[in-house]
């Protein structure tokens, strides 16, 4: 039985409605909601074949030659032996590329801390979010201050991004319900955590609603943070010329669920300091009895897949692009504990409940000099 709920453009979710709205399907197992196979058949199908080889040795939940996890979720304990939690960015560069090559760490003479440093500042980021076929968030533009955390709340081993104005964008999915401004406008003093090297490789990830944020919100602010991850780029030891590609493997949530994610990394282009690189997203849950919000207590994740592309410009000796638009997708299949109310075919007795749902996301992040860019083509 299959109840896909029409459900209008809205901010507040239940957690049932997370996944409900994406379309709740009770199926029996052998016929369970496969993810998009955009998300599962063809996750290397942006990436070229070299580079596609790399990532699926570097994605085997065994280290062999035998591929991604199986339906997107690694067994018990192997996401814990491949990237435990709180270990930093692994980086593995597959190509060096063409001459010439640059360093894109800073120079030899700059500070130990240069690469986080010129992070600092003020950025612009629009998200847009869809939850399923039938529910769409409104699209919400971010005015946020990039810095170091306090010293006595880890410096600037932490880089913070906190919200100081958020409002509902002038481009819209939809008609806007009443008051829709006064609720986005309560995301100020949210704030995205990620810990890092200087050398831009991410370690752990947190959010911190404001004091005054709606608690619809969190979901939001999960995804502004998860875009402010994928704003970093952990910076390839080697230098690097176009055509250039490298694997950044991290322990990070995607879209709320704990994730082994690997950003596949390629240099377009080359103008002075100014890189163009493109950015392939895989991510695998970390483990079946992987928590998330919307999914029945007691349920296990019988299928995840994860996905993202993008492209950037990022400026040689630092770890934040200056600008970047990037969309994502999670495809999720729970099985609910119990078994579902119709009864399978003659013999077969209870089939169980499955329980599926997909997210999507735009991101659009930018700061520096090309704020000033952006805002002059928008006027």
């Amino acid at each position: 039985m299959n109840r896909c709920l029409p459900v209008p453009l809205m901010l507040a979710l239940g957690a049932a409605a997370v996944l409900g709205a994406a379309c709740d399907e009770k199926k029996p197992t052998s016929d369970a909601p496969s993810p998009d196979a955009s998300a599962r058949v063809d996750k290397f199908a942006m990436a070229d074949p070299k580079l596609a080889k790399a990532l699926q040795a570097a994605t085997s939940a065994d280290g062999g030659d035998n591929g991604p996890p199986p339906d997107g979720v690694f067994s018990p304990g192997a996401a814990d032996q491949r990237h435990p939690i709180g270990t930093p960015t692994k980086v593995d560069v597959v190509s060096d590329g063409s001459e010439p090559r640059l360093t894109l760490a800073p120079a030899a003479d700059a500070a130990a801390d240069a690469a986080r440093t010129a992070a600092y500042g003020p950025a612009l980021l629009e998200i847009g979010m869809q939850l399923g076929p039938r529910t769409v968030m409104p699209t919400v533009d971010m005015k946020l201050a990039l810095g170091p955390a306090k010293k006595d709340d880890g410096g600037p081993d932490w880089l913070v991004a906190e919200v100081k104005r958020a409002l509902t964008a002038r481009e819209q999915p939809g008609q806007l319900p009443p008051g829709m401004d006064k609720e986005i406008g309560t995301l100020e003093g949210t704030q995205a955590r990620v810990r890092w090297t200087a050398d831009g490789r991410e370690s752990e990830v947190r959010t911190q609603l404001g004091t005054g944020t709606k608690s619809e919100l969190d979901r939001l602010a999960d995804t502004a943070a998860q875009a402010i991850v994928l704003a970093t780029v952990p910076l390839p030891s080697k230098p690097v010329g176009v055509g250039a590609q490298w694997i950044a493997e991290s322990r990070m949530p995607w879209f709320g669920i704990d994730a082994v994610v690997y950003r596949a990394y390629r240099v377009k282009s080359i103008d002075g300091d100014r890189l163009r690189l493109s950015v392939d997203v895989s991510a695998y849950a970390s483990g079946a009895d992987t928590k998330f919000q919307g999914a029945p207590p007691g349920s296990t994740m019988a299928q995840f897949g994860g996905v993202g592309h993008g492209e950037m410009d990022l400026i040689r000796g630092e770890a934040v692009v200056r600008k970047s638009d990037i969309q994502a997708r999670a495809v999720v299949a729970f099985e609910a504990p119990g078994p579902a109310p119709s009864q399978g075919p003659p013999g077969q007795g209870p089939q169980p409940n499955i329980l599926s749902g997909q997210f999507q996301s735009s991101a659009t992040f930018v700061r520096g000099d090309d704020m000033r860019a952006t805002a002059a083509t928008r006027q």
